[in-house]
C-alpha cells in the first residue's frame, strides 16, 4: 500500500447519490477515523525503515562476530547470522501481508503488533551472541560488545520510534542476555556497568516516546490539512458549478423574455383587431331589433369582447413590469375630477350587479397632483371592478382624501369600499400575489363559486409601486373589505413617510414550510451513539426506508392493500425511528385512509413518498455533508 492509498484510504467505494437508485444491497463503505490512519501511516514507516536496514545488519554481525575470533569459534558468526535471516524473512513475510492487505487500515493495528513480535527474533540475534562470545571474552571485548549493544539501542530507537513497542520488545532481546551475564559475575564495575546501561535505555525509552508523538501530531495534520484542501476543491468546484448553473439560467432567462416580449407583440398587433371589431359587432348587434334570447347573446358577447380586452391588456402591462420597460407619463390633472369620471364609467356595470356606485370627495383636495393619470385611472378601475365582482349586494363607495405628512408633503388616498363577503388575515396577506385564487372572495356571477383574482390587483400593486406610492386593504370576514391607495401630489414626492410606512408595514404570513426531518430528534441519536457513527447509523436507517418504500410501491402497483397496509405501518415506524418527519406522515396517511376504506386516496398518496424520500435526503446531507460524499 502507497502513501497515497493511505492518505486518500482507499474508502469511498461508491458514491451516494438520490436515494431513489440506492439498492438494499448496496454497501456503503465510510472513511476511517484519523486515528486509524495516523496508525497505518506509522506501521507505512515502520516497514520501509526497517527493510533499508538489513544489509547493515548482517556486515555488522560478520564485524562483531570476527572481533571475537579468540575466544569463540567462526561458526558461531554463522548461527547468529543464520538467527537474523530468520528475522529478515519474518520481517519481508509482515511487510507483504500489510501491504496486500485490502484493509490495511483498519488492520494497522494488528500488523503492528506483529512487527513487535518479529522484534523479538531479530533481537534475539545478538542476545544469542552475547552468550556465545562474551564468555571467556576479555574485559575490553564485553566493554566493545556493550558499546555494540547501545549504538543498536540507539538504531532502533530511530528506525522503530513509530512504534515504541518494538523498541522495547527488541532492546529486551538483545540486552538483556548481557544484563545477566554482567549481574552474575556480581563485581562492582559489572553492576556500575548494568545501572549505567539502565539509565541509558530509561533515556532511550523516553526519547522514543517523545518521537513518536511528534510523529502522530506531524501525520494528524499532514491529514487534517489534506483533508480540508480536499474539501476547499470541492467547495471551489462546486462553486464553480453554481457560478456556471447561474450563468446558463440568466441565459435561459434572457431568451425567455426575449421570447415572451415577441410573442407579446405578435399578440399585441395581431389580437387588438379582433377583439375590437367583435367589440363593435356586438355593440351594432344590440342596436338591432333582437329577441329577448338574441339580446342577452348580444351583450354575452359584448362583455365577454370586454374582459377579453382587458385581460390582454393586463397581461401586456404586467409582461411591461416585470421587464422593466413599462414607461410613467406624468402630467398634471384634477384627482377629483379624473375619479368622477371612473365612477361614471363603471356605474352602469354595477348598476347591472343590482349595486350602487358614488364618489365621496374629501374637501380641501389640491386642484391638480402630477401623475401618470391613465395609470391611476386604470388602478382606480380595477379596484371598482374587483368590487363589483366580489359584491352580491349593497354597494361601492370611492373615496378622496388629502393628507399632510410630517414634512409638510402632500399625499392624495384613493380608496374602494364594498359590502362583499371580506377577507381573512390569510387572505389579505397573498391578495396581490399573481394569479392568487382567493377562497374568502366569492365571485356571484359563477353561482358562488371561488374565483380567481387574476391579474387585476398584482397590477395595482406594481403600479403604485412605480409611481411612488402604496398601496393597501383593510378587511374581516363578513365585514366588508376598503381597498386603498396612496400617491405624492409630484413624482418622488413623500419620499421619508412612504418608506416609513413601508418599514412600519406587517410583513405578509406565509405558510410555514414542512417539516422534512426531526433535527431535534437527529441530535439526540448522535448525543447517544456518537459523531463518528451517526452518518453510518442514518445510512442503515435510509435503505430500510427504501427497501419498505419499493414494497409499498409493488402493493399499489399489485393492488394489494393488505400488503400496502403492512408496508406503509412499517415505513411510518422507520421513518420516526431517525426522524424523517415528512415520509412518516405520508406513511401514516396511507395507513389511515386504508383505516377508513379508502383504498383509491391510499394509492393516490404513494407516489408522494418518493418526492418526499428525494426531499429528505436534500435536507439531510444539508444537516450532515458526509452524506453527500
Amino acid at each position: 500500500m502507497t502513501k497515497t492509498d493511505l492518505d486518500q484510504d482507499s474508502i469511498e467505494a461508491e458514491t451516494v447519490g438520490d436515494p431513489a437508485t440506492i439498492e438494499p444491497t448496496a454497501t456503503v463503505r465510510r472513511a476511517h477515523p484519523i486515528d486509524a490512519r495516523i496508525d497505518a501511516e506509522q506501521v507505512r514507516l515502520l516497514l520501509e525503515l526497517g527493510e533499508a536496514s538489513r544489509l547493515t545488519v548482517f556486515g555488522g554481525i560478520l564485524v562483531v562476530g570476527l572481533a571475537f575470533w579468540p575466544y569463540a569459534p567462526l561458526w558461531t558468526i554463522g548461527v547468529v547470522a543464520a538467527i537474523q535471516l530468520v528475522a529478515q524473512i519474518l520481517f519481508d513475510r509482515v511487510r507483504a501481508g500489510f501491504r496486500a492487505d485490502p484493509d490495511a487500515v483498519g488492520n494497522a493495528t494488528l500488523w503492528a503488533k506483529r512487527y513487535a513480535l518479529v522484534t523479538i527474533v531479530s533481537g534475539s540475534t545478538w542476545g544469542v551472541g552475547s552468550l556465545l562470545w562474551l564468555p571467556g571474552a576479555s574485559f575490553t571485548h564485553e566493554i566493545f560488545y556493550v558499546l555494540v549493544l547501545a549504538c543498536l539501542a540507539m538504531a532502533t530507537a530511530i528506525t522503530r520510534a513509530s512504534h515504541p513497542l518494538a523498541v522495547i520488545y527488541y532492546i529486551a532481546a538483545s540486552c538483556l542476555p548481557t544484563v545477566g551475564m554482567l549481574l552474575w559475575r556480581g563485581d562492582p564495575l559489572a553492576i556500575a556497568t548494568v545501572a549505567l546501561a539502565g539509565m541509558f535505555f530509561a533515556t532511550v525509552a523516553g526519547w522514543t516516546r517523545r518521537v513518536n508523538n511528534s510523529y502522530r501530531e506531524a501525520f494528524r495534520l499532514r491529514f487534517e490539512n489534506a483533508d480540508l484542501v480536499e474539501r476547499m476543491a470541492r467547495a471551489h468546484a462546486a462553486t464553480e458549478q453554481k457560478r456556471r448553473d447561474a450563468e446558463d439560467a440568466e441565459t435561459r432567462a434572457r431568451a425567455a423574455m426575449r421570447a415572451k416580449q415577441a410573442f407579446l407583440e405578435i399578440l399585441n398587433h395581431e389580437v387588438r383587431a379582433p377583439l375590437d371589431g367583435l367589440s363593435n359587432l356586438a355593440i351594432h348587434l344590440a342596436d338591432e331589433p333582437l329577441s329577448e334570447g338574441q339580446a342577452k347573446i348580444a351583450r354575452s358577447m359584448g362583455e365577454t369582447s370586454q374582459l377579453l380586452r382587458r385581460l390582454f391588456d393586463d397581461m401586456i402591462d404586467l409582461s411591461q413590469m416585470e421587464a422593466l420597460s413599462l414607461e410613467l407619463r406624468p402630467r398634471r390633472f384634477d384627482p377629483v375630477e379624473l375619479a368622477g369620471s371612473v365612477v361614471r364609467m363603471m356605474r352602469h356595470r354595477a348598476s347591472g350587479h343590482g349595486l350602487s356606485l358614488e364618489l365621496d370627495a374629501a374637501p380641501g383636495i389640491d386642484a391638480d397632483m402630477s401623475a401618470d393619470a391613465d395609470r391611476v385611472r386604470q388602478v382606480l378601475t380595477n379596484l371598482i371592478d374587483n368590487s363589483i365582482k366580489f359584491t352580491d349586494k349593497g354597494g361601492i363607495v370611492v373615496r378622496i382624501t388629502s393628507i399632510q405628512t410630517p414634512s409638510n408633503d402632500k399625499v392624495v388616498r384613493f380608496s374602494v369600499t364594498d359590502t362583499g363577503p371580506g377577507l381573512s388575515d390569510e387572505s389579505r396577506a397573498q391578495l396581490f400575489e399573481t394569479f392568487w385564487q382567493g377562497g374568502d372572495a366569492r365571485d356571484f356571477r359563477f353561482d358562488g363559486e371561488a374565483g380567481g383574482m387574476g391579474l387585476g390587483l398584482p397590477i395595482c400593486d406594481r403600479l403604485v409601486r412605480l409611481m411612488g406610492g402604496q398601496i393597501g386593504v383593510d378587511s374581516a370576514p363578513g365585514q366588508g373589505s376598503t381597498f386603498w391607495f396612496l400617491l405624492p401630489t409630484e413624482p418622488g414626492g413623500a419620499a421619508e413617510y412612504f418608506s416609513s410606512l413601508a418599514a412600519g408595514a406587517t410583513p405578509p404570513k406565509r405558510r410555514a414550510p414542512e417539516k422534512l426531518i426531526d433535527l431535534g430528534h437527529l441530535y439526540e441519536i448522535e448525543r447517544e451513539i456518537g459523531p463518528e457513527r451517526i452518518t453510518d447509523h442514518l445510512l442503515s436507517g435510509l435503505e430500510r426506508v427504501l427497501t419498505l418504500h419499493r414494497a409499498v410501491e409493488r402493493a399499489r402497483i399489485g393492488h394489494d392493500e393488505v400488503a400496502l397496509a403492512e408496508g406503509a405501518r412499517a415505513l411510518q415506524a422507520a421513518a420516526d425511528k431517525i426522524g424523517l418527519s415528512a415520509i412518516s406522515h405520508v406513511a401514516g396517511d396511507i395507513e389511515m385512509a386504508l383505516g377508513h376504506g379508502e383504498a383509491d386516496a391510499a394509492m393516490r398518496d404513494v407516489p408522494r413518498l418518493q418526492q418526499k424520500i428525494t426531499a429528505t435526503w436534500r435536507e439531510l446531507a444539508k444537516a450532515y455533508p458526509s452524506l453527500a460524499n
